[in-house]
């Protein structure tokens, strides 16, 4: 599977990309005609104006929903805002929106189980302790100016960005240590 980001909160998740019919997941469109191709699934971590004319299987409360042999689970935060566990091809993903919150309750790190990747704000807040509290294989800091202070948070020295992280389940079994990565924002 391949993970873009297009700025903000905005993530593109593509599954089975050399398949016959590709899955796309698009979390927070940072516009209402952005992206421009057809997804399958579009996940809106908080209220936003969207193509409502697409054709995707909108999710944008909590729950739990199953599509596209993509299972996807809406967790509510106490400040109304919700996160997003997906799973996809053997892969555990946590999204965690929009949200001020710096730590989660025990019934969300509970319902989240172990994660995989974690898309987590690298912008001022500081938000290491939620990284703690889900120890992650893999972190994606979203939402920011500049990474560095996040960076430093974490005690990892500059990382050059990538355009996309391409992951395989084997990529994220065994891991002993969070690996950050960096990605560069898509064009739009």
């Amino acid at each position: 599977m391949k993970i873009f980001w297009y700025g903000k909160t905005s993530f593109e998740i593509v599954s089975k990309e050399k398949s016959a019919e590709p899955i796309s997941m698009i979390i927070d469109p940072i516009s209402k005609d952005y992206p421009k191709r057809d997804n399958n699934i579009l996940i809106l971590t908080h209220s936003l104006d969207y193509n409502k004319k697409s054709k995707a299987f909108i999710v944008s409360k909590a729950g739990e929903y199953e599509v596209n042999e993509v299972f996807i689970q809406g967790i509510p935060l106490k400040d109304n805002s919700l996160i997003f566990m997906i799973k996809v091809n053997g892969v555990k993903m946590c999204h965690l929106g929009n949200t001020d919150i710096v730590e989660l309750g025990e019934e969300q790190i509970k319902e989240l189980g172990l994660i995989d990747i974690l898309f987590i704000d690298g912008g001022e807040v500081d938000k290491t302790k939620m990284i703690k509290q889900l120890e992650p294989v893999m972190i994606i800091p979203m939402n920011y100016e500049s990474v560095d202070l996040f960076l430093k948070r974490l005690g990892e020295d500059a990382k050059e960005a990538i355009d996309y992280l391409r992951v395989r389940k084997r990529d994220v079994e065994g891991k002993e240590e969070a690996e950050v990565i960096v990605l560069n924002k898509k064009g739009k």
